[in-house]
């Protein structure tokens, strides 16, 4: 069974999906009483209103797969 090891912590890859999912829940549950620039790094809030600004003037491109995201 894959594993994540980090800091000398080793987390099984299907645990993994898990605590991302509690991760989400927190992070769902805390936008709807905090704002967001408590919530989040200054650096992170940038490129998520640069990325706001590029759906609304249409300069996203639709993409397949992953490979044609990355690239």
């Amino acid at each position: 069974m894959p594993t994540l090891t980090k800091n000398q912590v080793r987390v099984p890859a299907n645990e993994l999906s898990k605590i991302l999912k509690a991760y989400n829940t927190i992070g769902e549950f805390l936008e709807n009483f905090l704002d967001r620039r408590v919530l989040y790094k200054e650096k992170f809030l940038r490129g998520l209103d640069h990325a706001i600004k590029e759906v609304a003037h249409g300069k996203t491109k639709r993409v397949k797969n992953f490979t044609d995201f990355v690239s």
